[in-house]
């Protein structure tokens, strides 16, 4: 099964999955606000999911994060994490939206990244402060 098909899948339908045992068969289900996750920093890759135990969103990490490491499975769309915002758009065509390099009190200078929907789940780009490479990758239920 293709990691993008876990999105809005039950916990239960994907555990048996191959890639799933890959990731995370030695990690437990942690809670969360309003949601229960599972988390493998050190692969670079966690799944979020909603109280009902749906699959609500899937995160790759470029291992740029504090304490992760870069994820080193297939990503989705054939994306690297070396591709520049130009590269992704080139790839993927213009994003549905796109924004950061605003200033939040809360966050600081919010990364640029760029949005693209699809009919089940969103994929949002995170990029570099120079948008040279991708730091972060997300996947989203447009469900919940």
């Amino acid at each position: 099964m293709d990691i993008l098909n876990w999105i809005d899948k039950k916990y239960t339908d994907i555990e048996n999955d191959k890639l799933y045992k890959e990731y995370f068969s030695s990690i437990s289900l942690e809670e969360g606000i309003d949601v229960l996750f599972l988390l493998n920093l050190s692969m670079g890759i966690d799944i979020i999911l909603n109280k009902n135990y749906h699959v609500k969103g899937i995160h790759f990490y470029s291992g740029s994060q504090k304490g992760g490491s870069r994820f080193e499975g297939n990503l989705p769309f054939n994306l690297d994490f070396s591709f520049s915002q130009q590269d992704t758009r080139s790839l993927l065509g213009m994003p549905n939206s796109s924004g950061g390099g605003d200033f939040s009190f809360l966050y600081g200078v919010v990364p640029d990244w760029d949005k693209y929907l699809f009919d089940s789940y969103s994929l949002n780009l995170q990029f570099s402060k120079d948008k040279l490479t991708i730091d972060l990758i997300t996947v989203d239920s447009l469900f919940g």
